[in-house]
């Protein structure tokens, strides 16, 4: 006679191992899930803090700028560039790159301008889809605005409003911030019109 042992069918044990397969399949995708929506978050939080930097940089620097006989101010939609005193004199370029999605700044010594030397050129912000300058003055007693400063000008501009734009990771719609940083030494009296 054979007795009865205590003990799991060969069907018993199939649908243990379906309901363990379903159980961990389920926890992955969970997982997975987490891990994309965290990365996505964290390219979003990097380009806002590159673009918030960068923003506060060029900012403070444009505080600083003066008028100079040798390294001018002269701006286009897309860069600008200026003297900027602190610690010394120094032309301050800030250049956008389309093809890398960056934008550049190049630091120039007074030596390395009147040398025509290269300077130090650095990446401020990756990931930044396009930059617009703007740049203003008064004209009749009101503020006005245009898109370059060229050098034939000789001044500092009244002020400059700079326009970032960048994509966060997983947004259709690209981010426009913007800021206007009123310059000190700019024009204060009614200079009229810029040139071109």
């Amino acid at each position: 006679m054979t007795k009865n042992r205590p003990g799991f069918t060969f069907v018993e044990l199939l649908i243990a191992m379906l309901i363990f397969s379903l159980v961990s399949i389920s926890i992955y995708l969970s997982f997975n899930a987490g891990i994309r929506a965290w990365q996505k978050g964290e390219g979003s939080y990097r380009a806002r803090q590159e673009a918030r930097y960068l923003l506060g940089t060029v900012s403070r620097e444009l505080r600083n700028a003066v008028n100079s006989q040798v390294i001018i101010f002269s701006g286009r939609t897309d860069s600008l560039s200026f003297c900027k005193a602190a610690n010394g004199l120094f032309r301050m370029t800030y250049e956008f790159d389309g093809g890398e999605k960056a934008v550049y700044r190049v630091l120039r010594t007074y030596k390395d301008n009147a040398s025509g030397g290269a300077g130090t050129r650095s990446r401020m912000a990756l990931g930044i889809s396009g930059i617009k300058f703007q740049y203003s003055y008064k004209k009749d007693g009101k503020l006005a605005w245009d898109d370059s400063w060229a050098e034939d000008n000789k001044a500092v501009p009244f002020g400059v409003k700079i326009f970032l734009t960048y994509s966060p990771g997983g947004v259709a719609e690209p981010v426009v911030i913007s800021q206007t940083v009123l310059i000190p030494t700019g024009l204060m009296k009614d200079e009229g019109a810029p040139t071109p």
